[in-house]
C-alpha cells in the first residue's frame, strides 16, 4: 500500500461504497480499481479522474489525490520541483504588484541604535542578523560613490535584496548587487536538478525589481570537484567596509568591519567572477532585444514551446502593423517583433492571465514595451484587437489555456517562456528591462519547467482549450460592463 493507494481507500469508503459497487457505478474495470485501491497498479491520470467523480469529495480532496498519485508516478523530487516552480511565479506576480514580501519582521520597526560597529562582532540572534545587514546595506546607500556588494545565496542574500528593493529614491541606483549562484551539475539530468530549482528560486523573483542594479551570475559545479566555488565561508555577503559571514541555516553572522580586510575578499571574489557567466541579459528598447529573444525559437522548431503572456501586440490590424514598421523611432524594433519565427500551431502552448487584457480594454495600453510605442486610442481599436484574438482561439492556431483565478490566486500572465528542452526564458514587463531573459545550457532546468507546464494544461489552474474559449467570451463581456460602469461614475 502507498500513501495514494491508502488516501483513495479512505475516500471510497467514505463514499458510502465499496470497489464492486464503485465498478459497477462508474463502468470501470473491477480488477484495475481493485489493484489500484490495494497499491498493486498505478493507471493513467485520466482513470484517476474518473474515479473522482464518483466519489463523493471535494475538489480540493480531489486534486491532493491527484498530487500523491503524480509523487507515486514521477517521484516526490519532480513534483517537489513542480512546487518551486508555481512558488516562483506566485512570487514573481507578488514583487511585480509591489506586495510586501513573506517576512514577518517589518523592517521599519527596528532600531539600528544597538548594532555595534566593532572590528568583528558575532551576531547569534535573527533580530541582531537582520540589524547588521540592515546598517551595513544603509551605510554602502549613503556612500556618494558606486558601490559594489558581492554575496552567494543564502538567507541573508534575501535580507539585502529586500532592503535592496525597498531603498527610497535613487540610492539602490549607486549600488551593483553582485550574486555568484552555484548550480549543481550531474551525472544523470534529472538528480540535483530540484536542488538546482530551489536556488534559481532564491534569485530570479527580485531580478527584475531591482533595475539594473542586481547582476547575477551562475556557474556549474561538478558532484566530484567544487574547484569554482567559493571557499570564504558557509555563506557570505562582502562590501566596501563590511565582510559578513553566514552560517548555512541558523541565524548565525560574524561581521568584521575592516575595509583592509574587506578589501581583500573582493579581490578574492573578483578573481573567481571568470568562472561566472550572466544568468541574465538586459537587452531594453532594441531590436536586437527582440531578435535574440525571438532566435530562440529557431533552435528548437521540433519542440513544443510555451508561451506565458497574451502576444496582444501581434493582434494590431496590419495597416497599423504596416505603419509602426515605417515609423523610424520604432521600424527596427516593429520589424523584429512581427517579423517572430513561425511556430506549428500543435507545438505552440499560450498560457494567458486576464489582468492584462482588462488593463488593455480600460486604458489602451499594452502589457510590456510596445506600451512605448503604440496605444489603442478608441475603444473600437481595442475591440478590435480583442476579437482578433478571439478569432485565433477559435482556429486554435495556438493552444490557448486562460489561467484559473479563482484556483491559483492569480490572473496574471507569467512572463516565462520555456523553447523546447534547451531554453527557459524568463521575460521581464518592467519598462527598464523589457528583453532581459535567462538563458541557461542546463537541459534538465529547461525540462523541468516544460514538465511544469505539462501538469499546469491537466490541472485546475487552467480552463481546458474549450472553457478557454467559453470563458474567454465571458470574461470580455464582463469586463466591458465593468468598464461601462466606471466611466459613468467617472
Amino acid at each position: 500500500m502507498s500513501e495514494f493507494s491508502d488516501k483513495l481507500s479512505e475516500y471510497i469508503v467514505k463514499s458510502g461504497s465499496n470497489v464492486y459497487q464503485l465498478a459497477k457505478e462508474a463502468s470501470l474495470d473491477r480488477t484495475t480499481l481493485q489493484k489500484t485501491a490495494k497499491g498493486q497498479r498505478l493507471p493513467s491520470l485520466d482513470y484517476i479522474r474518473e474515479i473522482c467523480q464518483y466519489i463523493k469529495i471535494s475538489s480540493n480532496q480531489e486534486e491532493e489525490l491527484v498530487r500523491l498519485y503524480k509523487i507515486e508516478k514521477l517521484g516526490h523530487s519532480t513534483v517537489k520541483a513542480w512546487d518551486e516552480i508555481q512558488q516562483i511565479i506566485l512570487d514573481i506576480y507578488q514583487l511585480r504588484k509591489n506586495e510586501k514580501s513573506s517576512w514577518h519582521i517589518r523592517f521599519d520597526e527596528l532600531s539600528l541604535k544597538s548594532f555595534n560597529a566593532q572590528i568583528v562582532q558575532k551576531c547569534d540572534s535573527e533580530m541582531d542578523c537582520l540589524k547588521a545587514i540592515m546598517c551595513v546595506m544603509e551605510q554602502e546607500l549613503e556612500d556618494p560613490d558606486q558601490a559594489e556588494i558581492y554575496m552567494d545565496v543564502s538567507w541573508a542574500s534575501k535580507l539585502v535584496l529586500c532592503q535592496l528593493r525597498q531603498s527610497e529614491g535613487n540610492k539602490s541606483e549607486k549600488l551593483t548587487c553582485h550574486q555568484l549562484v552555484n548550480l549543481k551539475q550531474t551525472e544523470h539530468v534529472k538528480d540535483g536538478m530540484l536542488e538546482n530549482i530551489q536556488m534559481l528560486h532564491q534569485v530570479l523573483p527580485y531580478a527584475f525589481t531591482t533595475h539594473n542594479t542586481y547582476d547575477i551570475r551562475y556557474a556549474y559545479i561538478s558532484e566530484n570537484s567544487e574547484d569554482q566555488k567559493l571557499h570564504l565561508w558557509e555563506h557570505y555577503i562582502i562590501t566596501r567596509r563590511h565582510v559578513i559571514l553566514c552560517s548555512e541555516q541558523d541565524y548565525q553572522m560574524i561581521v568584521i568591519s575592516d575595509e583592509m580586510i574587506a578589501k581583500a575578499y573582493r579581490q578574492e571574489v573578483g578573481r573567481m567572477l571568470s568562472a561566472y557567466r550572466p544568468l541574465f541579459s538586459y537587452q531594453g528598447y532594441s531590436g536586437e532585444g527582440v531578435r535574440k529573444y525571438r532566435a530562440l525559437l529557431d533552435h528548437d522548431e521540433t519542440h513544443v514551446t510555451y508561451e506565458g503572456f497574451p502576444c496582444l501586440a501581434l493582434m494590431i490590424p496590419d495597416e497599423i502593423k504596416k505603419q509602426l514598421i515605417a515609423d523610424p523611432q520604432i521600424g527596427t524594433y516593429a520589424t523584429a517583433f512581427f517579423d517572430m519565427p513561425k511556430v506549428k500551431e500543435n507545438q505552440y502552448i499560450n498560457i494567458f492571465g486576464m489582468e492584462e487584457v482588462r488593463h488593455f480594454m480600460k486604458t489602451g495600453h499594452l502589457p510590456g514595451v510596445f506600451d512605448h510605442y503604440f496605444y489603442a486610442e478608441s475603444m473600437e481599436l481595442r475591440k478590435e484587437m480583442l476579437e482578433n484574438f478571439h478569432k485565433n482561439l477559435l482556429a486554435h492556431t495556438r493552444q490557448y489555456y486562460m489561467i484559473n483565478g479563482d484556483k491559483f490566486k492569480i490572473n496574471s500572465s507569467f512572463g516565462i517562456d520555456v523553447f523546447g528542452q534547451n531554453k527557459v526564458a524568463f521575460c521581464s514587463t518592467s519598462d527598464e528591462f523589457p528583453f532581459g531573459f535567462i538563458s541557461i545550457d542546463e537541459p534538465g532546468i529547461s525540462e523541468m519547467f516544460a514538465s511544469y507546464f505539462d501538469n499546469l494544461v491537466q490541472s485546475q489552474y487552467v480552463y481546458s482549450i474549450e472553457e478557454t474559449i467559453t470563458k474567454w467570451e465571458e470574461k470580455v463581456e464582463q469586463i466591458e460592463r465593468e468598464i461601462e460602469i466606471e466611466d459613468r461614475k467617472e
